[in-house]
């Protein structure tokens, strides 16, 4: 700013004005990084919200399942499910609790821990996948001809395999655990001895180190190598997806209608 020629009351003025204006810029530009910030702000509250909204209405793995019911019962023989392996229906009293199993498990057991809010990795090693139901026809290791399991007999009636429960609940006790199961009443084939099946199990067995309620299971004739279960719902997978396997157990572990502390 230029003073000369000025007179001191016109300095006075032209410092005053100078200060007003700097002052005036300085509000401005304060002013316009509390928009700034403001603005990042409600961006960041928007794009959570969008991806918020979107994971709220994002549709849940798997397919759903009508329910068939929550009955207890000691036999299952004549009992029909809507899925392979079954979602919901009538089941044993006794559940299979988390862990590995190196044996075929009644869907009795395993049906009762879904309804707990377990999810149970069933998967097949065998190469050939067909339809499937109870009572069991196991596949010979070295050809594709079936051979069915013999049915024991009781009081002249036929007991079909995996059918009737075998662990009878107490009441300390109401639950089969990996160190602890039925005995075997199907045999596996030959192929789940293998070391690719061996590898496959190692790799869905670290789901029941992360998660409370995970039950991984062997199973014969299914439509694919690996299905998991929860209450209702039914996810297939060719391979071990191991983001797939998170969401699922994400979105249903511990949900079941039957809520248990355990």
């Amino acid at each position: 700013m230029d003073m000369d020629g000025l007179t001191k009351q016109e300095r006075k003025e032209q410092i005053r004005l100078q200060i007003e204006k700097d002052r005036k810029d300085t509000e401005r530009r304060a002013k316009m990084k509390k928009l700034g910030i403001r603005g990042g702000i409600l961006l960041v509250l928007l794009v959570l919200g969008y991806f918020g909204l979107k994971e709220l209405f994002k549709p849940l793995p798997g397919t759903l399942y009508p329910d068939l019911g929550r009955d207890h019962v000691n036999d299952i023989s004549d009992k029909e499910y809507n899925s392979n392996p079954p979602t919901s229906g009538p089941h044993f009293p006794a559940w299979a609790k988390k862990g590995v199993y190196d044996r075929v498990i009644s869907d009795g057991y395993l049906i009762h821990s879904l309804e707990h809010g377990y999810i149970v990795i069933s998967y097949d090693c065998t190469e050939k996948f067909s339809s499937f139901h109870f009572p069991v026809s196991i596949v010979e290791a070295q050809g594709d001809k079936p051979v069915e399991e013999e049915n024991q007999m009781e009081d002249g009636k036929e007991i079909k395999p995996l059918t009737k429960m075998t662990v009878i609940p107490t009441d300390k006790k109401s639950w089969i655990t990996p160190d602890d199961e039925p005995g075997i009443e199907v045999e596996l084939p030959q192929e789940f001895n293998s070391d690719s099946c061996k590898s496959l199990v190692k790799d869905l067995s670290q789901f029941t180190n992360e998660w409370a309620r995970v039950v991984v299971v062997p199973r014969v004739g299914m439509d694919h190598p690996i299905i998991l279960t929860a209450w209702r719902r039914l996810e297939t997978l060719d391979s071990v997806d191991k983001g797939k396997i998170t969401d699922f157990i994400k979105a249903f572990h511990n949900r079941g209608p039957e809520q248990t502390m355990e």
